[in-house]
């Protein structure tokens, strides 16, 4: 899967377009559908052409988040991830990234701003590392 991460931007945007998060909504509520589906399901006041729409779920479809299969006369498309595996899939990639560059700062922001976003969340990711350290020490004593 291809995808840009901008952290200056906000939620889906900062890996997707606007009309590719419109696209993948659509889709995740509906499951898989038509162009013209798609299309349905924009608030009116979206103006985007049909060509338009064409177009990107073409594209999406070359980067790896839509699937697509000809019924009839019309593709019909569907997420190749579900939202929360999109999630998970975007967020690894970005963690990987970040720590590429400077794992320890990652780290240091990554406890600073989910304590500061949920403080009850620190005891989870306590009890995480905690436990994959454990699961650490019993591959090291099996010899894996």
């Amino acid at each position: 899967m291809k995808f840009n991460f901008n952290p200056f931007r906000k939620g889906l945007n900062q890996v997707l377009g606007k009309l590719e998060e419109d696209i993948m909504n659509a889709l995740w509520m509906k499951g898989e559908g038509s162009v013209k589906d798609i299309m349905e399901s924009f608030p009116p006041e979206r103006s985007v052409s049909y060509s338009t729409v064409i177009t990107v779920t073409n594209r999406m479809t070359k980067k790896g988040l839509l699937t697509r299969r000809k019924e009839k006369k019309a593709f019909l498309y569907k997420p190749s991830y579900s939202k929360e595996g999109f999630y998970e899939v975007v967020s690894k990639a970005v963690v990987e990234g970040i720590s590429d560059l400077s794992l320890k700062a990652a780290m240091v922001h990554f406890v600073e701003c989910m304590s500061q976003l949920n403080p009850d969340k620190m005891e989870y990711f306590s009890q995480l590392i905690e436990s994959r350290k454990q699961l650490l020490k019993k591959e090291q004593l099996n010899g894996k």
